[in-house]
């Protein structure tokens, strides 16, 4: 009888191990999601991300830059002056620029119009191979572009090709827009 309690108390503690995942990381033990605030002329709009993204200057002083990243993901949010353009046009460009890159290689994009929380917007999913602190890497890219208050807006989620976490993060906060 003392066997048997034994073996039933393994079996409910081998149970629990599994269920809980051997002690992976799930994504909201990882993350703490939250809606960040963007600014660039008369445009604010919130996009949730995993972390913060702080605010950097761009080279050329137009429009804004917010950036960051850790071990899993980079995200980059970058606004410019909508003047003539639209956001199929500039995700056009930024195919072109990618095309262009001479470390990039393996490259394949798709295009594709989308609605994001109520918004019209054009998605580029991309993946290419880059060398990484020399190494050749496999990424995946997925952006978002889209126009508010003359603003034009590139939401950009960069994770390696083959992270499962970044994957899911990246699932859960895309297109995810105030």
């Amino acid at each position: 009888m003392k066997g048997l309690k034994l073996l039933a108390v393994a079996a409910m503690t081998a149970a629990v191990v599994l269920l809980s995942g051997c002690g992976n990381m799930t994504m909201l033990e990882e993350y703490s999601f939250g809606y960040v605030q963007l600014k660039a002329g008369n445009s604010e709009v919130y996009v949730m991300t995993p972390f913060d993204l702080a605010h950097v200057s761009r080279q050329n002083g137009e429009g804004m830059m917010y950036i960051n990243n850790d071990k899993h993901i980079n995200v980059v949010a970058v606004s410019e002056t909508a003047g003539e353009t639209t956001p199929a046009a500039m995700a056009k460009e930024y195919v072109a620029m990618l095309k262009q890159t001479p470390d990039v290689s393996d490259l394949q994009t798709k295009v594709t119009d989308a609605e994001e929380s109520g918004r019209k917007t054009t998605v580029v999913d991309a993946s290419y191979t880059e060398p990484l602190n020399g190494q050749p890497a496999k990424l995946t890219v997925r952006s978002l572009f889209f126009e508010d208050n003359g603003q034009i807006w590139h939401v950009m989620y960069m994770y390696k090709d083959g992270d499962a976490l970044a994957k899911e993060v990246v699932d859960h906060v895309f297109g995810q827009l105030k």
